[in-house]
């Protein structure tokens, strides 16, 4: 149902007769095929000379007709009611007529014929209603005129005049021509084309634009239903946000006081064992530190004997000493049977499920004997006292939880411990001679992620989801990143910690990044920049179009090597070209990523779906197939101190690592190390490895070989 038409008082007062534009009375107005009207000066600005502008209000772009801005249509209706805008803050009216009956001018006006729109002194008034021309003419007092009292009034007697024929009022529409016209107009061109009076046109199109406007309006409705909606959904994001918010910090704080209160148990429990095994030690080193002492004496006493004594003395001493050297020969004590406290942990944190920690006490070989005396010594033992040391045999997990490595893990430990278990020992007074173990040939180094932390690149000042495309070493502790969809190249602590941003130009994306000394090069777009210490561009170069993104990595400190259409380019720091690389087969590769790897390079090549290692002079060493890589297009490629290659496969969530040879180690990185598409690697200069995910999460590995 159509709203409430507004009152011509409400039109008048509200702002509907002032243009947006210049915030002052329209003048001129011209309106705009989306109904928005506006000074025609004001859109000839606005335009400035182009043959199309675009609305401010509601940015719909509007083509200008052959004349210009001067021929838009011209809004009549506002016209029409600005002729209703009494003048405020002027001087006083005056009479219009005295003038031009050559009467004293500056006499003010009392009265105002609203059919000829005049201001009239009293005398003018009064001889303006005795004319015969003039006397049925509408004459009222100024003060109700200027008081808006006869507006209604005013407007029902509003004619337009007819621009072609002066004092022609607009009288009839041609329903063709679909344009309204004076008495002339529609005796000339028009004459045999059918017309209606104004008011028969108006009263026959009012429905149709009724019947519109019903239409639109529900479309608002549904529109108004729908934005409610969606503040409602938002609504609910927030509440459900702020439950799952309290869910989560409630979860983890009493997984925190479980584990503080499993580690206080096992730290109780491990201190009070090495306090009785300290006591025990303390009492036996007393005991032995005594008999040290009375053996070291009688052995003084004895020697004395035997180099200063005579012979009579000697003989007649031999039998006591004799008798007191056998004595302590005999001495024997409890040896050290160390049980070494051992712990194991089950990184099972959630829930009600088993404890954390699990302290055991195993018995190892007893220890503090000397070599000499050992079995005798051991032979007449009554008791074991234990020397305490402390090894743990699991690693405390780290970040995400991870199930199925757990189990792995579990099951290796009870295997390890079988084989030890079955191990037969050797048969007592057995004279063979185990043959000499063979040698093995030296084992390929096997990289194993330890987690380190994981943190967020997205800042304050980020107005869009971050979009990390390059990765690289800044420093000795940082990390850089490149934010495409930010424009952004953001510094970053091996901890997660933020660091700042590396200034880059305005409107500049980048897409990869490396280090060149104490400089920063990075691509963006056909371009290649360099950076100086401060952010401050030292120069940029176009580079030859051929691919979607160039990859970069410096090359010592004075040089840098980006890839364009199959082939390298090597420049300075001056931005000279040095040399070019052309790896084997050139002509059908496109390196879409690249690395340093040892004395070379390696890349993802997109053409082959293949990652290839190659010299500094372009000769092939290896060259890892689609098969190697899962049939899946190599993404993302690093290397470590070691030569070995890590690749990254988005397809599957993995990172793979390959030999320095190129031969396949295994999976690096999967899902089970909360791997979600993969985007781009490196290896940072303390061993550490980063892995950039689509979200914007960066994980941080060490690597173990």
């Amino acid at each position: 149902m159509a709203s409430k038409a507004p009152s011509l008082s409400e039109a008048l007062t509200s702002g509907f007769l002032t243009c947006t534009i210049c915030l002052e009375r329209l003048r001129r107005p011209k309106i705009l095929p989306c109904l928005h009207s506006y000074c025609q000066e004001c859109l000839r600005k606005l335009a400035g000379g182009r043959k199309e502008l675009q609305c401010p209000e509601c940015r719909e772009r509007v083509a200008l007709p052959q004349g210009g801005v001067g021929a838009l249509r011209t809004n009549f209706f506002i016209n029409g009611l600005l002729d209703l805008v009494h003048p405020t803050g002027e001087a006083e009216l005056t009479c219009s007529l005295c003038p031009l009956i050559g009467q004293e001018a500056g006499r003010p006006a009392v009265s105002r014929c609203l059919d000829c729109a005049d201001d009239m002194c009293r005398d003018c008034a009064s001889g303006h209603r005795c004319s015969r021309l003039t006397h049925l003419h509408r004459v009222v007092a100024m003060k109700d005129y200027l008081s808006g009292e006869h507006d209604e009034e005013i407007r029902k007697r509003q004619a337009l005049q007819c621009k072609e024929h002066t004092g022609e009022e607009l009288r009839f529409f041609c329903t063709p021509c679909a344009v309204v016209l004076c008495r002339e107009c529609r005796l000339g061109a028009h004459l045999q084309h059918p017309c209606l009076p104004l008011a028969e046109a108006a009263q026959a199109r009012r429905p149709v634009i009724v019947e519109l406007l019903a239409g639109v309006e529900e479309t608002v409705q549904v529109i108004r239903a729908g934005r409610a909606s969606l503040e409602r959904e938002a609504a609910q994001l927030q509440v459900r946000e702020a439950s799952i918010r309290d869910a989560v910090e409630q979860a983890c704080s009493r997984a925190v006081q479980r584990l503080l209160a499993q580690q206080e148990e096992v730290l109780a429990q491990l201190a009070d064992y090495v306090k009785e095994r300290q006591k025990a030690c303390q009492a036996l080193c007393s005991d032995l530190e005594f008999q040290e002492q009375v053996a070291s004496s009688t052995v003084a006493f004895a020697q004395k004997v035997l180099g200063l004594g005579r012979e009579v003395e000697i003989v007649s001493l031999e039998q006591v000493i004799c008798e007191r050297l056998r004595h302590l020969q005999g001495f024997s004590w409890d040896p050290l049977a160390t049980r070494l406290p051992c712990l194991e942990v089950d990184a099972e944190i959630g829930g009600s499920g088993p404890c954390l920690f699990h302290l055991e006490f195993r018995e190892e070989s007893p220890t503090g004997v000397p070599e000499g005396p050992k079995e005798e010594a051991t032979i007449g033992a009554k008791k074991k006292t234990h020397l305490p040391c402390l090894e743990v045999n699991a690693e405390i997990p780290t970040g995400v939880p991870e199930g199925p490595k757990e189990e792995a893990t579990k099951g290796a430990k009870k295997k390890r411990r079988k084989q030890q278990q079955q191990v037969p020992p050797a048969k007592e007074g057995s004279q063979k001679t185990a043959p000499p173990p063979k040698v093995p040939e030296a084992p390929l180094l096997t990289p194993k992620p330890l987690f380190s932390c994981s943190f967020w690149v997205k800042t304050p000042s980020d107005k869009k989801r971050p979009q990390v495309t390059g990765l690289c070493p800044f420093g000795s502790g940082e990390l850089l990143v490149a934010d495409e969809q930010n424009q952004k190249l953001k510094r970053f602590s091996l901890q997660g910690e933020f660091k700042g941003t590396v200034p880059i130009p305005s409107g500049v994306a980048p897409v990869s990044v490396a280090t060149v000394g104490s400089k920063v090069a990075f691509t963006a777009g056909s371009c290649l920049y360099l950076l100086n210490g401060e952010g401050d561009l030292v120069w940029q170069k176009a580079l030859r179009r051929g691919q979607a993104s160039h990859a970069v990595v410096g090359l010592g400190g004075d040089r840098m090597a980006v890839c364009v259409a199959g082939q390298l380019e090597v420049y300075d720091l001056e931005g000279r070209l040095l040399e070019k690389i052309v790896p084997e087969g050139s002509g059908e590769r496109c390196l879409v990523f690249l690395a340093n790897h040892k004395d070379g390079f390696v890349g993802s090549d997109w053409y082959r779906r293949s990652v290839i290692l190659f010299t500094r002079t372009g000769q092939l060493v290896a060259e890892c197939s689609d098969e190697q890589l899962g049939e899946c297009q190599p993404g993302a490629v690093c290397a470590d101190a070691t030569g070995i290659i890590y690749v990254v496969l988005r397809e599957l969530n993995k990172v793979v690592a390959f030999s320095p040879s190129g031969e396949e180690l295994g999976a690096f990185l999967t899902a089970e190390n909360s791997i979600d598409r993969p985007r781009v690697v490196t290896v940072a200069r303390d061993g550490r490895f980063a892995v950039a995910l689509s979200n914007g999460t960066v994980h941080i590995f060490r690597i173990r070989y």
